[in-house]
């Protein structure tokens, strides 16, 4: 299957489309794509279409949907994830192969041994950054439903606000189930450093369960894929 591109609109047959200048170059001069060709799209809400190249500039292009599918639902029960603050190209990594297994969503996380502290326009620039990474790593992987990225906050904000199953990984937790009910989850990733005394202590208090899904010590950034992609089997088995 061809890759997808990602554009955010609702997607009416018969509507016109102008792409910016960064958006425009990928079309024409990383993909070559010339005036009357059929660029294959979705909108990041389950929604693919079909959209003719009218005019193809470096600069600036412009595009006519031409086909438009039936809604894809997304996949039930959902797994979002709760991930820590990580460094540099680990928090791309992360990001990006989250993705690319299928997290609906992922709340960005402030824990005590994040190596990351953001403020103000650093937290602006950073989120705008992730959120090209996602968006790239939805087009590459075929998902048509774009993860929603949420801003970093607290340990105890998420808690108090997550609508979901809240389960904890942790290499001090037990090992992970061969079999777990089917439902949405809310999987936590602690940061490099690992969960702090204080953070443990508030998953006792609400009662969560913490496993563990390796014998070892897997890094932060591996642990996104490796966790979802063990959550959907045994949630399905």
């Amino acid at each position: 299957m061809p890759m997808r591109f990602l554009i955010e609109t609702h997607a009416e047959l018969g509507t016109e489309l102008t792409l910016d200048a960064q958006r425009a170059h990928y079309l024409c001069k990383v993909m070559r794509l010339t005036r009357g060709d059929t660029v294959d799209c979705f909108n990041g809400r389950g929604i693919a279409f079909s959209a003719e190249l009218l005019t193809s500039t470096a600069k600036k292009c412009e595009l006519r949907i031409t086909q438009v599918e039936p809604v894809v639902l997304p996949v039930e029960p959902a797994l979002h994830l709760g991930l820590s603050l990580l460094k540099g190209q680990a928090m791309d990594r992360a990001l990006q192969q989250a993705t690319e297994l299928g997290a609906r969503s992922i709340s960005l996380i402030s824990a005590q041994r994040s190596n990351v502290q953001l403020k103000g326009e650093r937290t602006d620039n950073k989120l705008a950054h992730w959120r090209k990474i996602v968006a790239g790593a939805c087009e590459q992987s075929g998902h048509l439903h774009l993860p929603a990225l949420s801003p970093p906050m607290s340990l105890s904000d998420l808690l108090n606000t997550s609508q979901a199953k809240v389960t904890v990984l942790d290499m001090h937790g037990e090992t992970l189930p061969l079999q777990l009910e089917p439902q949405t989850r809310l999987i936590l990733i602690g940061p490099e450093g690992g969960w702090d005394e204080g953070e443990r202590d508030l998953f006792a208090q609400h009662d969560l369960p913490c496993f563990s899904i390796n014998p070892g010590t897997l890094r932060a950034e591996t642990t996104p894929a490796v966790a979802l992609a063990l959550f959907y089997h045994v949630s399905r088995s």
